[in-house]
């Protein structure tokens, strides 16, 4: 899989999600809130982003409802924790300045997912943390998408356009 970037506006950014050469999601988000549209092959979603804490911060992602989904912490440069749905899964970025991320599980036994961030990697490295970026909102989305359960083939929801 891979992000890239389709559209950078005063309104807002806007990000493709590809697997193999077939897009598979799309995310836009506005720069005036902190709210994003997330359309994919499986539905479309309102997510909520928001950088807490001082010590140790995280960014937090929240449904439509405002109710926490989940968070990203980065315990070190390009290493961190993505906590989803009450379950915990260990990230590595940009290892050898590759621009890939490695979602693991917490133990980093099993590689559960890899992404390029290739496309849109020289904005990261503008910023201290990348918690200071788009990375957090975007691998959040990732994750909640790759992670879904896929649905049988009677109850497939028609091709994202």
């Amino acid at each position: 899989m891979k992000w890239i970037s389709t559209n950078n506006s005063v309104a807002g950014e806007n990000f493709e999600l590809w697997q193999d050469e077939q897009r598979v999601a799309a995310i836009s988000f506005n720069t005036n809130n902190r709210f994003a549209r997330f359309v994919s092959t499986l539905s479309r979603r309102l997510f909520f982003f928001e950088k807490k804490g001082l010590l140790s911060p995280k960014a937090i992602i929240k449904n439509e409802y405002g109710i926490k989904m989940g968070a990203v912490e980065e315990v070190k440069p390009g290493r961190g924790f993505v906590e989803l749905n009450e379950k915990k899964y260990s990230f590595i970025y940009n290892e050898n300045n590759s621009g890939q991320l490695m979602l693991f599980d917490e133990q980093m036994q099993h590689n559960l997912l890899s992404c390029s961030f290739n496309a849109i990697a020289s904005s990261f490295s503008k910023t201290k943390s990348l918690l200071d970026s788009k990375f957090p909102s975007l691998l959040m989305a990732l994750c909640w998408y790759a992670l879904q359960p896929q649905k049988g083939p009677l109850q497939e929801v028609a091709a994202f356009n």
